[in-house]
């Protein structure tokens, strides 16, 4: 029973807070298709498609064209809010000692010489005069 309330209560704030409400209108958009197949039995879903979707053309059906979805843009934002308990987790670092062996360290003053030389040596390629 939970999850069946669960999937009813996303299901409405998915298809209230996104454009997915849109594709509630299908029904109404193959009607329409049918109904033009009725005045016109050479026209394809894709004709129809540009037809209705390409230009805004207004016309004797226009009321009938703006029912369909994905018609019109609804540019309302809604923000909602999901607040979840979770419960504080006990979490320990442990200090770590880092100590550098002083033979190992490379001195910068070598690393700057290294940097001088390569420098000399690579360079980006130059067009002719």
């Amino acid at each position: 029973m939970r999850k069946w309330v669960s999937i009813l209560f996303l299901s409405i704030i998915v298809l209230s807070h996104s454009e997915l409400h849109q594709l509630l209108r299908i029904p109404v958009l193959i009607d329409h298709f049918k109904e033009h197949k009725k005045e016109d039995p050479s026209i394809t879903f894709i004709q129809f498609i540009k037809l209705h979707y390409d230009k805004i053309v207004v016309d004797d059906d226009y009321q009938r064209d703006q029912q369909l979805p994905f018609r019109d843009a609804n540019c309302t934002t809604s923000v909602s809010g999901l607040v979840i308990d979770i419960p504080p987790q006990n979490i320990k670092i442990e200090k770590q000692d880092y100590r550098f062996d002083a033979d190992k360290v490379i001195p910068i003053a070598t690393v700057l010489y290294l940097h001088l030389c390569t420098s000399t040596i690579f360079q980006p390629p130059r067009v002719a005069a």
